[in-house]
């Protein structure tokens, strides 16, 4: 499970706007009313996959603590 940790971020990075983007294309006011349409698909796919890779390559914590004093994480031997 520790392997899986680091990931864990960039997972719910993925899941989230596709659980949103789900949400609104099944309103009754989008464009295929309760069922999904092709291009509502698409945008999901995209939101998910563009969102998940940005919170991928976005660094977990800042390694030589040049920016320890805006980020909430310890500096190494800290925590």
């Amino acid at each position: 499970m520790d392997k899986l940790v680091p990931y864990l971020k960039a997972l719910v990075g993925f899941i989230t706007p596709g659980v949103v983007g789900l949400a609104a294309a099944v309103q009754d006011g989008s464009p295929g009313g309760s069922a999904i349409t092709g291009p509502e698909w698409v945008g999901i796919g995209a939101a998910c996959i563009l969102t998940g890779g940005a919170v991928f390559s976005t660094p977990n914590k800042d390694p030589q603590a040049a920016h320890q004093d805006e980020s909430v994480q310890p500096p190494d031997g800290l925590s």
